[in-house]
């Protein structure tokens, strides 16, 4: 079953006015709508976030395309954005939305939501659906808070042109984050070796992502492995430094993991799609994304790092969500950029929460 986070935009026309002719709202045109856009709670939990994070609605815009077969299908016809002068800072289910006022026809109603650009104005604003299409954005511009939405109106069928007509109407915008989340659930401290299972030899020390496309298109026409490699982000090493570390990165404090236990509190992480093959080349090229753990044991009254990389190589998709649980038996590599044996590492890779997906169970 697929569980989609909507964060429905209603597009509501005004309610017909009883006393005006023919039906129509009070104050249109023959021929015009007045349309709201409200937006409704999400109806899924991220793992790793606060309810207030789950729903939180920094900005928000929505265009109008004409739909036809005509000169003027996928023109824009209205568009409108809120929250780029000032973060509205709000909850879905608690602001009151967008109206405004747009034709009769054939149109399709497209919803973005925390974008780090206001594309209704200005001289890069939209025209056309396939500017719309066409635009970017950058993971780094993204966080637990402000993550990208989009989504269009359908109208039952998987057409997106739906047809709006005088009088009053509803409709649901059903808008899905383009990143993926990578979640860091569980690591458990099951040593084999006696040898690692004495008191304070295991410490955390950090978990992160690497090999992140940090771009996207909104049409999904791109694929990861065309970016330029200075849109890969995390290449072959953490990226520890802010902005992107806030979405790729979490600093373990050196929390020390005795055996037997488990560190249950959960990392979240975001990656941009990615269907690219793992690689073990020392020079970066588009590879699978990996999350690493990064650990200390102790040797001889001294602390050593190992880490334990743990390859997505079924690939990352838009709004799904990868739910890793760690279970650690020996010492793991030197290198975070080199393969773990299955034998010495248990990651339990399941993938849910946004859209169900597959399930893995390899050990380290």
């Amino acid at each position: 079953m697929r569980n989609f986070f909507f964060l429905a935009a209603l597009l509501v026309l005004a309610a017909c006015d009883k006393d005006s002719p023919g039906g129509r709202s009070a104050g249109t045109r023959p021929g015009e709508c007045i349309l709201t856009a409200r937006f409704d709670a999400p109806g899924t939990k991220v793992a790793g976030q606060t309810p207030a994070n789950e729903k939180a609605i920094q900005n928000v815009q929505i265009f109008v395309f004409r739909a036809g077969e005509g000169r003027d299908d996928g023109v824009l016809e209205v568009a409108a954005a809120a929250g780029f002068d000032r973060p509205l800072g709000v909850t879905a289910g608690s602001y009151d939305g967008l109206t405004v006022k747009c034709s009769t026809g054939y149109r399709e109603v497209w919803a973005v939501v925390n974008d780090a650009r206001d594309h209704t104005s200005g001289a890069g604003a939209v025209r056309t659906k396939a500017e719309f299409l066409a635009l970017t954005h950058d993971l780094e511009n993204a966080s637990g808070s402000c993550l990208l939405m989009l989504g269009h109106a359908d109208s039952g069928s998987g057409d997106p042109a739906i047809l709006l007509v005088e009088g009053a109407m509803q409709v649901a915008v059903p808008v899905r984050r383009l990143a993926a989340s990578v979640v860091l659930e569980s690591i458990r401290n099951d040593f084999s070796s006696p040898a690692y299972q004495k008191r304070d030899m295991f410490r955390l020390e950090a978990a992160y992502l690497l090999n992140v496309p940090g771009r996207i298109d909104f049409g999904g026409a791109g694929a990861a492995s065309a970016l330029p490699e200075e849109q890969w982000y995390a290449r072959l090493a953490a990226e520890r430094a802010e902005p992107r570390a806030a979405i790729l990165y979490d600093d373990l404090a050196g929390e020390m993991l005795q055996y037997g236990s488990v560190h249950t509190a959960a990392h979240t992480f975001y990656a941009y799609p990615n269907d690219c093959a793992p690689s073990e080349d020392a020079v970066f090229c588009p590879r699978a994304t990996v999350l690493v753990l990064e650990a200390s044991i102790k040797y001889s009254g001294a602390w050593t790092r190992f880490y334990y990389p743990v390859t997505l190589d079924g690939g990352l998709q838009s709004n799904r969500q990868y739910r890793v649980n760690l279970t650690v038996h020996r010492p793991g590599n030197l290198d975070p950029n080199k393969p773990v044996a299955f034998s010495d590492v248990t990651p339990v890779i399941s993938v849910s929460g946004w859209d169900d997906g597959n399930t893995y169970n390899p050990e380290i």
